[in-house]
């Protein structure tokens, strides 16, 4: 061998190869079946009703608002809500109007009205009144109650029914047409009206409006108007404004 090989060998020495033997895989090990126990059948578990009552309040107490987080609803102010209704010009004037009336609960109406006074004056606390538009004569007496009688009286009928003053009838003092016969088929409402001192006669503008509280009248003659209220209550009262 020549010092060329000899070194060759020296510098890359040779391989030894081992001759690969095919091992098998071990056999898996064969597993004796066991028996399977049966899952345990759920237990029910009692809780005790103070557990749920604690746990059901602490829920409602989480859930519901607090006092702080309600929203608050402002207080309707009666004499600044919205009405359906808008009270007519001609009674707007009356002081605190939506303070004593209540919202106005139909259009006005502007009928023929008569009006009377009784008793001694000038500042009248009794009244008949005449509405053309249900023919029918209200009677304000001076205890604030108020009564309507049907108008009987026609024309071509006498014009005092009665004269318990003796002498020869005449208005005033008497009332006459239809507040006469009212007058004098009412028992006790002479002694309870008394006679009169100012002829009866219609308003010369006159405006009727219902309200919630009940009917406003506002009777203008000259310089003056006369409110009247007739209330659903069955009493009234009056206001002169000039």
């Amino acid at each position: 061998m020549g010092r060329l090989e000899q070194r060759q060998r020296q510098r890359w020495p040779r391989r030894q190869f081992w001759p690969l033997t095919e091992t098998a895989p071990a056999p898996a090990p064969t597993l004796a079946p066991t028996a399977t126990a049966p899952a345990p059948s759920p237990t029910p578990t009692t809780v005790a009703l103070s557990v749920i009552t604690n746990v059901v309040a602490s829920a409602v107490t989480a859930t519901a608002p607090s006092a702080a987080t309600q929203p608050i609803t402002p207080a309707v102010n009666a004499n600044t809500a919205a009405c359906p209704q808008e009270p007519d010009l001609d009674v707007a004037g009356y002081p605190d109007l939506k303070a004593k009336m209540g919202c106005a609960l139909e259009a006005a109406k502007f009928d023929p009205v008569g009006i009377n006074e009784f008793g001694p004056g000038p500042n009248f606390d009794r009244f008949m009144l005449w509405l053309s538009n249900e023919l029918k004569i209200y009677v304000l007496l001076p205890d604030k109650h108020w009564q309507a009688y049907d108008d009987t009286w026609h024309e071509g009928d006498a014009t005092f029914t009665c004269n318990p003053l003796q002498g020869e009838p005449k208005s005033p003092p008497l009332p006459r047409r239809g507040f006469n016969k009212i007058w004098c088929t009412v028992p006790k409402l002479p002694e309870t009206m008394g006679t009169i001192v100012v002829e009866e006669r219609q308003c010369q503008h006159s405006v009727m409006q219902r309200f919630a509280r009940g009917r406003l009248l506002a009777c203008y003659e000259d310089a003056t108007i006369r409110y009247i209220r007739l209330l659903d209550d069955g009493t009234w009262d009056t206001e002169l404004t000039r």
